[in-house]
C-alpha cells in the first residue's frame, strides 16, 4: 500500500509549485498597444487557485508569486519601486475576494464567475486608488488623474481572463473529480498554514503602508536599481 504524503509535505509542495507558476505567469508579460503596454495571464491562476484552494491559500499563492514575478519584471524594467508593493497590495486582496465570494456563492449558477468579475473590479479600483494617491501627492490632482486615465483604469481589461479562469476550474475539477482541492488534498488543517497566511496578510498591510509612505515622502518613486 502506497503511503500518502503528509499534509505538511502536500501543503508545501502545493504552495511552492503554484507560487512558482504564478511568478512565471506574472513575469511573462505580453506587449500590447498603449495605454496598457503589457498584459499577463496570471489572473487566470489567481481565479483558479482562489476558487479551488480557498481564499487563504489563494492569497498566499498570489502574494508570493506576484512579489517574485512582478518584482523581477518591475526591477529589470526600471519602473518605480513602489509598483512592487502596489501589485502585492492589490492582487493579494483580489485573490481573497475571489476565493471568499466564490465559496460563499458556489451554489448559485453564476456565483464563481461573478466572484472573478468582482475580483477584477476590485483590482482596477485598487490600482486606480493607489496610482491617483501616489501621483496626486507628488504632482497634484491633474497628475493623479493623468496617471489613472493613462494606465491603471485600463486594468479592467483583465476581464478577458474570466472565461479562461472558469475553464481552468472546470478542467481541474473534472480531472480530480472533486469540488475543492484544499479539502481533497487535506490542506485545510496543514501544520503551519495559519502562520504562512498571517505572514502574507502582513505583507499586504505592509505594502499599503509603503504606498502611503511613498506618496507622502516621494521615496520608492524611482527604480529599485538606479
Amino acid at each position: 500500500m502506497t503511503e500518502l504524503p503528509s499534509p505538511r509535505s502536500m501543503y508545501l509542495a502545493t504552495i511552492g509549485i503554484l507560487s512558482a507558476l504564478m511568478a512565471v505567469l506574472s513575469y511573462a508579460s505580453i506587449v500590447v498597444p498603449t495605454p496598457l503596454g503589457s498584459l499577463d495571464a496570471s489572473s487566470v491562476l489567481i481565479f483558479a487557485s482562489a476558487i479551488l484552494y480557498g481564499p487563504e491559500i489563494g492569497l498566499i499563492i498570489t502574494v508570493i508569486g506576484q512579489l517574485v514575478g512582478k518584482g523581477l519584471l518591475i526591477t529589470y524594467a526600471g519602473l518605480p519601486a513602489v509598483y512592487i508593493p502596489g501589485v502585492v497590495a492589490v492582487r493579494g486582496i483580489e485573490a481573497y475576494v475571489v476565493g471568499y465570494l466564490g465559496r460563499r456563492f458556489t451554489s448559485q449558477r453564476y456565483g464563481e464567475p461573478g466572484a472573478m468579475v468582482t475580483g477584477v473590479i476590485w483590482e482596477t479600483a485598487g490600482f486606480v486608488l493607489a496610482d491617483f494617491y501616489l501621483f496626486a501627492m507628488i504632482g497634484g490632482v491633474l497628475a493623479g488623474l493623468t496617471a489613472v486615465l493613462s494606465g491603471s483604469i485600463w486594468t479592467i481589461i483583465d476581464l478577458i481572463w474570466v472565461p479562461l479562469g472558469i475553464a481552468a476550474v472546470y478542467y481541474v475539477r473534472t480531472a480530480f473529480k472533486t469540488q475543492y482541492l484544499d479539502k481533497h488534498l487535506n490542506l485545510v488543517n496543514a501544520p503551519g498554514h495559519r502562520s504562512v497566511f498571517y505572514i502574507c496578510l502582513f505583507l499586504i498591510f505592509l505594502s499599503w503602508g509603503l504606498i502611503i509612505v511613498a506618496g507622502a515622502t516621494g521615496l520608492l518613486m524611482g527604480p529599485l536599481i538606479p
